[in-house]
């Protein structure tokens, strides 16, 4: 396992097959809900999954704890690439504590994570420190049944319980000494993600074994000490029956010493353990990750999914994944959701999300992930989604999609499993043979199982989604719309020139404190280090006041930077003011009018923030509904100065009662993006009034 995690998720699943990961929390509520209510009115149904990074600086994290409190969120503490403290070490713990003492203060539900990054197991790499003999192997096995045992090195070995021992030791009980007094009230569960072992259960690559496959001394036992002899027996080694009896050890072992002990010392501590486990989506992955993905869930106090595909579509959905949540009632249960974005997601498919899990009996949802701040997108550079404070809807939106997830909440708790009959594990591991995640006889399996849940998803979404129609006449509303920034225009800056034909009266630089490590603008040096922390935008920047630096016509930013091509999800530098751009790219000043139509293309092409459009309008007669057409994202309308409401999604209809009238109208329209609209403009989708019309 690479502990300095400059490797990707997805070059690390190419390597690596075990799991589990995500949140929720059923009989430890029933247990200890007396001994919460001094510091948790009730658990925060959405929980931003935080990525603690930098140092955590305490007025930063009050003001991050005052925003997600206010929007009515929990969060998770998820230490993560970018963090500049010593995991595990005492200031670290000492920034724990003070973040859980204010969380208590102001009566939050927090979660802990139980690693550095993810997958859980390692502990960041003490586990195996001092221990070789903690460290993973794997068995590989030729075509001739013979095998021989190869060791990982800084990998720990789930498979034994004396590794699960070791890591409770240097994570879970040093978070005991140091926050224990909080556990079962303000600290309510901890977040287990995908345990699993780097380079088991791997593809074959040309020259290596035909098969590999997890080993322990205590798989050995289970399978009384002779199964490697018995394999190089066995014939056509393929077809065998003896892997039935492999995948049975392996499920029995991996429950016994990584799965129980952590649910007993959770239990003995008065919290939940939560998360989920990797290899969900078939059958032959599930064998292959877990040995019986249904029996290691079942001792979860809040077991999870992980659905991060974010598959909205019940015909495209994870459903084998989403049947075995459901099949666990009596309990909440918890999903990770929205973690490969993009950052321009919608909160309409946010809510279809909510919509799916729901009616799959899930009532909690993790959103992966809220960083702290965005230093990490250094290293984890292939993907991003971002749902705290940096997304210019989360102030006023997410409170919209918290009271939405209270909602669909209590249809979860209704839900009963989708009815779909399983598989005995029996018959999965007599399938599974030596590599279950090509096994033929699972994949049919999965797909008949597939289509059938799917049938049973898709019935209770028209159910759940049915709206009554209601009779109208429909009207193209035509206006005049002036358009404002509520704000400031934001641009990225990846080319060294920037051609200015109309000077700014306000223009403000974030520059990346990771990526730039020199700036001159124009000739004049910036000393990065006296300019103040943006705390507008995001900590891990430096904002400067430069409309004095500018000029009409060619202006040159020369930065120090150790990457040799812009960051797709981290621009180095952004530029903020009273402008629009034309269609060279050329800083122009902002258009008096607006019309209706992507605002990208009219001078805000990489706008992140809430766009004002402000209209006159005559009615004949006084209409029913304002309709708005937003590309799906959020709209807030004011008609003659009276607040209509604000939606977050579709439909965005809003009932003009007795606010119209006939003759001039002032109607007020904001639309508000989001931060893939400034990182990735070109890949994002449409933004602005893209039509408005009024139902009679």
């Amino acid at each position: 396992m690479k502990t300095d995690l400059s490797f990707s998720r997805r070059e690390f699943l190419a390597q690596t097959f075990g799991g589990m990961a995500v949140a929720g929390m059923g009989p430890f509520i029933q247990g200890c809900q007396t001994d919460m209510a001094a510091s948790v009115v009730r658990p925060n149904l959405p929980l931003a999954m935080w990525a603690l990074t930098g140092t955590l600086e305490s007025d930063d994290v009050c003001r991050q704890l005052d925003a997600y409190h206010d929007v009515g969120w929990g969060v998770v503490l998820y230490p993560r690439s970018g963090s500049e403290l010593e995991y595990l070490g005492d200031e670290w713990f000492e920034r724990i504590r003070f973040i859980v003492e204010q969380s208590a203060a102001r009566k939050m539900e927090v979660w802990l994570y139980d690693e550095f990054c993810w997958p859980s197991g390692h502990a960041k790499g003490l586990v195996t420190k001092e221990h070789p003999e903690l460290e993973a192997q794997v068995m590989h096995v030729a075509r001739d049944g013979k095998s021989h045992i190869e060791r990982i090195p800084d990998s720990a070995n789930l498979l034994l319980r004396a590794a699960t021992d070791r890591f409770l030791a240097v994570t879970h009980e040093k978070y005991a000494t140091a926050i224990g007094e909080y556990f079962g009230s303000t600290v309510r569960a901890i977040f287990t993600d995908e345990p699993s072992l780097a380079g088991q259960h791997k593809a074959r690559k040309p020259g290596e074994s035909l098969w590999q496959l997890t080993w322990s001394s205590e798989i050995d036992k289970a399978l009384d000490g002779d199964f490697p002899q018995r394999l190089a027996r066995a014939g056509d080694v393929e077809h065998s029956p003896l892997w039935r009896d492999y995948w049975a050890a392996y499920t029995r072992v991996f429950h016994d010493s990584w799965i129980m002990p952590i649910a007993r010392w959770c239990d003995a501590h008065k919290m939940a353990m939560s998360g989920h486990l990797l290899g969900e989506h078939s059958f032959g992955h599930q064998v292959a990750f877990n040995g019986s993905v249904r029996r290691q869930l079942s001792e979860f106090g809040l077991p999870g999914i992980d659905e991060i595909s974010t598959r909205i579509d019940p015909e495209k959905c994870e459903a084998l994944t989403l049947a075995a949540i459901a099949e666990l009632t009596g309990r909440e249960r918890m999903i990770e959701v929205y973690a490969l974005g993009p950052p321009s997601m919608s909160m309409e498919t946010m809510k279809k999300m909510v919509d799916l899990c729901s009616v799959c009996g899930v009532d909690r949802f993790i959103l992966a992930i809220c960083p702290f701040d965005l230093r990490g997108g250094v290293i984890k550079r292939e993907y991003l989604g971002i749902f705290g404070p940096q997304q210019p809807w989360f102030r006023e939106y997410a409170k919209v999609y918290t009271g939405y997830v209270a909602e669909a909440a209590e249809r979860a708790r209704k839900a009963r499993p989708l009815g779909v009959p399983w598989p005995s594990d029996e018959e999965l591991w007599s399938a599974a043979g030596p590599a279950p995640a090509r096994s033929d006889a699972l994949k049919k399996m999965t797909e008949k199982f597939v289509m059938a849940a799917r049938e049973v998803i898709r019935a209770r979404l028209e159910k759940c989604n049915a709206v009554p129609s209601i009779s109208t006449t429909r009207k193209k509303l035509e206006a005049d719309w002036k358009f404002m920034p509520k704000g400031l225009n934001s641009l990225r800056l990846d080319q060294p020139v920037l051609n200015i034909v109309d000077m700014l009266r306000t223009a403000e630089l974030s520059v990346q404190s990771q990526l730039v490590t020199g700036l001159k603008i124009n000739g004049t040096k910036i000393n990065l280090e006296n300019e103040p922390v943006d705390k507008q935008f995001d900590l891990s920047y430096r904002r400067i006041q430069v409309a004095k630096l500018l000029r009409t016509g060619e202006n040159r930013f020369e930065i120090e930077t150790p990457e040799p091509k812009p960051l797709k999800f981290l621009p180095a530098l952004i530029l903020w003011g009273d402008f629009a751009v034309d269609a060279q790219g050329s800083i122009i000043a902002p258009p008096k009018t607006i019309k209706p139509g992507d605002w990208r293309q009219q001078g805000y092409p990489a706008f992140c923030g809430a766009g004002r459009y402000c209209a006159e309008v005559k009615l004949d007669v006084i209409p029913k509904f304002l309709g708005v057409d937003s590309g799906g994202y959020p709209v807030h309308v004011t008609c003659n100065g009276k607040d209509l409401g604000l939606r977050a999604w579709p439909p965005f209809r809003f009932n003009l009662g007795d606010t119209g009238r006939t003759g001039q109208n002032e109607i007020v329209i904001e639309i508000t993006s989001t931060l893939g609209h400034l990182f990735v403009p070109r890949e994002s989708p449409p933004v602005g009034l893209i039509e408005t019309w009024i139902e009679c």
